[in-house]
């Protein structure tokens, strides 16, 4: 009798563990509603769409410093004074360098493979950014 119940309580628990499981793949939280830019900077937007690879979370780095671990899908960002940026990441030594003004906005799309161990940054433009980010949970 006790392993009945036990056995109904695996099934139980492995159904709610799957279900989590699918949940992140390409899930989207409350809209982030993302405060208005100062003129007098440039916003670097970095976002993740995807739980795919989340057992490996790496550092975000602007221009070496961290600034954010995505460890789901959302979206964060870092209003800062226009200049030379480059994005990095702490598993993978490719780098995204780009120019910022005053008054606009880059977006950072961090990939990665099924199987890769590593987490990719990539620029994209601002209509793939916007669209892409949309909905994801704002991130700290």
């Amino acid at each position: 009798m006790p392993s009945r119940i036990a056995r109904a309580l695996l099934c139980i628990a492995a159904a709610l563990a799957l279900s989590n499981c699918g949940a992140g793949l390409l899930s989207k939280g409350s809209p982030q509603t993302l405060p208005p830019l100062d003129a007098a900077k440039g916003r670097v937007i970095i976002y993740r769409t995807s739980s795919m690879g989340s057992t490996y979370i790496p550092d975000v780095l602007l221009n070496g410093v961290k600034v954010g671990r995505p460890s789901r899908p959302g979206v964060f960002f870092r209003d800062v004074p226009p200049g030379s940026y480059a994005v990095s990441t702490s598993m993978t030594p490719r780098v995204v360098n780009f120019a910022l003004a005053a008054g606009e906005k880059k977006y950072i799309r961090l990939t990665s493979g099924f199987f890769a161990s590593q987490m990719v940054p990539e620029l994209v433009d601002a209509a793939t950014g916007e669209s892409e980010s949309a909905g994801l949970s704002l991130q700290k």
